[in-house]
């Protein structure tokens, strides 16, 4: 299967689906209100799962995948992961420390945040609010895996996951729905640059990783 087909007939489809809804939600509402309406139906499991699902957009995550990859000697994916770890990292430090530096997040944008459902353990932070670093992160590697396995099902459960972690950041109060889109979206794209980067052979002179795991 090639590159393009891998794109066109894969689990994608929900991150597709996802990314035009979210479209409508950033247009029909305000800033904070979808933040508002997940925090007002938390509950004691969802503070326990996204406590500590929301790890898997975490920087870690990347240093837990190249240690996978070492494993079972996938050194070409081992090349892609960095890849993706600098390209994405100039992108979401320019635009969180030079061009978006005063976005604040929910704790300094809602006057009334003291009364908002917060889970406990959590460090909340003030400001680099855009985009979600860690959906951004979540979604390269959900990516990159996606098309080294190429697994149409797998690939779903990968979007899935994905987006949970987007949802994580809003449910802990550390970023609003926008950060999370412009989030996900550069993730998105970063994983498939760099993959098709690869694939195309234009890295080393090869073609890239053509066969699944």
């Amino acid at each position: 299967m090639s590159f393009k087909e891998s794109i066109s007939k894969s689990g994608f489809f929900i991150y597709y689906l996802f990314l035009l809804a979210g479209i409508f939600l950033l247009f029909l509402f305000e800033k904070g209100d979808i933040l508002l309406w997940i925090n007002k139906n938390h509950c004691t499991f969802q503070d326990w799962f996204f406590k500590y699902w929301t790890y898997l957009g975490d920087g870690l995550a990347f240093v837990v995948l190249i240690i996978f990859f070492i494993s079972i000697r996938k050194y070409r994916a081992i090349k892609m992961i960095i890849l993706a770890i600098i390209s994405q990292t100039i992108v979401i430090q320019g635009l969180k420390r030079v061009i978006f530096s005063d976005a604040v997040r929910p704790k300094l944008f809602f006057e009334n945040f003291s009364e908002l459902h917060q889970v406990a353990g959590v460090d909340i932070h003030s400001y680099g609010s855009f985009p979600s670093g860690h959906t951004a992160t979540a979604f390269t590697i959900a990516v990159i895996l996606a098309l080294i396995i190429r697994n149409k099902y797998t690939t779903a459960l990968l979007m899935i996951a994905a987006i949970l972690v987007g949802i994580s950041r809003i449910y802990l109060l550390q970023h609003f729905f926008i950060d999370v889109y412009f989030g996900s979206l550069i993730g998105f794209l970063n994983g498939i640059i760099i993959y098709s980067w690869l694939e195309s052979g234009s890295f080393n002179g090869k073609k890239g990783l053509k066969k699944g795991l």
